[in-house]
């Protein structure tokens, strides 16, 4: 049993169930008809015997009115016995103890005898030799109480019809045990199908083949478990969808960081060597040790920005009520300087009284950001406008510039740590490409969305969408 399959196992069991169930009733139900048969039968016969018993006293009256009785007597008993024995039963006629006829074939298994004043006894499958028949015995009534009148019938008719029942109640029992086993099987294996292919789809997925769904439909079990089965694997494939991009994506940034950092290094490593065994003027000194200071600077950012991204991403933050249109005119009072350098103009718009829920030092940084950026995508003469509209619940910041733009690749993958569109520029301006994912983290904390708008040769727009209650 442990190795069969589940199918297997409750065929065998119901099957056995089953035959157990079948074979019990149908012997249940011979034995009963036998009983009542021979009940029916002892019936017959007592009612024979009372017949035989009424006629021999009419006859025996006729017998002793004259002489010769005992003669006449043995002779009626014969004359009985011959005529009944005729019709397959057995007489035996004594009185007071002496027998005057009798064509029992044997001694019955039991002797008995009836008192005067007793009713009939009666014996239920005796055997008389070979045979068995039932005998009904009892005394003869009023003057005649000496005589006793046994009347034995035969039981092997009776008999042969029990074997002839038996042996269709077990051909019976058999074609209908064949039956049931051949229906049975079909029924179980027909149902058992269904779960073989829902965990071979299982089997699949697992392998690796995220694709595979269970087509089992209905609305019994096995399609309530396939709708379970396929509702779960799409979470699945989701989950591991986003794992596997999460996967990517920090993969990408760890390459991007060492690609990153390596730089910065080259350089502090190569001027310190340089320092150390070149013998180098003291300008050349100045200027060697102004490029290490420099690197390990862009370094330090480097590892500010991460512990930015990773601590936004681990800990709450803790939300006060901040004015957006204050923290976004201190932001312009931070970029002008680096606006007037670059030749562009930096300005706001509108900007709505709006209070949200949020960390000021954070959302500074997200304005400040996006400014930066805004600027450096710019050349001389180009403009950055900012503004903070509230509208109803809804409270909309808004950088937009007059850069070079983006093009679609680009803006798709815009907001990934260290990737940056221009990387010859960025590098150039000290950008590591963690402006961005740090603006798109500050949103998400903050329960908004940040998007981006752009078209080539046209500039950008970044829009940051909260929510208030």
């Amino acid at each position: 049993m442990r190795n069969l399959r589940f199918w297997q196992k409750t065929y065998l069991l119901t099957l056995a169930v089953a035959l157990v169930a079948l074979c019990g009733g149908l012997a249940f139900i011979g034995w009963q008809t036998q009983q009542q048969m021979l009940e029916a039968q002892v019936e017959k016969t007592r009612g024979e015997q009372a017949f035989v018993a009424q006629s021999l006293v009419r006859d025996l009256e006729v017998a002793h009115s004259g002489t010769g009785a005992a003669l006449r007597e043995a002779a009626l008993a014969r004359s009985y016995g011959d005529y009944y024995a005729r019709d397959g039963a057995y007489l035996e006629v004594t009185r007071a103890g002496v027998v005057l006829f009798s064509n029992l074939p044997g001694e019955p298994e039991a002797q008995f005898s009836v008192q005067p004043g007793e009713d009939l006894q009666t014996w239920m499958r005796t055997s008389l030799g070979d045979t068995h028949v039932v005998i009904v015995k009892s005394a003869l009534p009023d003057e005649f109480a000496t005589y006793e009148l046994s009347y034995a019938r035969s039981l092997e008719p009776l008999r042969a019809t029990w074997e002839q029942m038996r042996l269709t109640l077990v051909v019976g029992c058999a074609a209908v045990a064949l039956v049931l086993a051949v229906g049975l099987f079909f029924v179980l294996r027909s149902l058992s199908r269904p779960l073989e292919r829902l965990a071979h789809t299982a089997d699949t997925f697992a392998a690796g083949e995220r694709s595979v769904r269970s087509a089992e439909a209905g609305n019994d079990e096995i399609g309530t478990l396939s709708t379970s089965f396929n509702a779960m694997a799409d979470a699945a494939e989701a989950d591991i969808n986003e794992i596997s991009r999460i996967a990517e994506a920090n993969a990408r940034m760890a390459a991007s960081l060492s690609h990153e950092i390596r730089t910065p290094l080259t350089a502090v490593r190569g001027y310190a060597e340089y320092l150390r065994l070149a013998d180098a003027t003291e300008d050349e000194r100045d200027s060697a040790l102004r490029y290490v200071v420099e690197e390990s600077e862009h370094l330090q950012s480097i590892a500010q920005r991460m512990l930015q991204l990773f601590s936004l991403e681990a800990d709450e933050i803790e939300r006060v009520p901040v004015d957006l249109s204050e923290v976004a005119r201190r932001a312009l009072r931070t970029a002008e300087a680096a606006a007037r350098e670059r030749g562009v103009e930096v300005c706001a718009v509108r900007l709505d009284a709006a209070c949200v829920a949020g960390d000021e030092v954070l959302l500074e940084s997200l304005v400040t950001n996006l400014l930066s950026n805004a600027v450096a995508a710019c050349e001389a003469s180009g403009i950055v406008q900012v503004s903070v509209i509230a509208e109803g619940s809804r409270v909309t910041l808004s950088v937009s510039d007059t850069g070079r733009g983006l093009a679609p690749e680009e803006l798709e993958r815009l907001g990934e740590p260290f990737y940056r569109p221009d990387k010859a520029r960025s590098r150039a301006h000290g950008g590591a490409g963690l402006g961005v994912a740090l603006c798109v983290r500050i949103a998400q904390a903050h329960g908004a969305t940040l998007s981006f708008r752009s078209q080539e040769g046209e500039g950008t727009v970044a829009e940051a969408e909260f929510t208030v209650s």
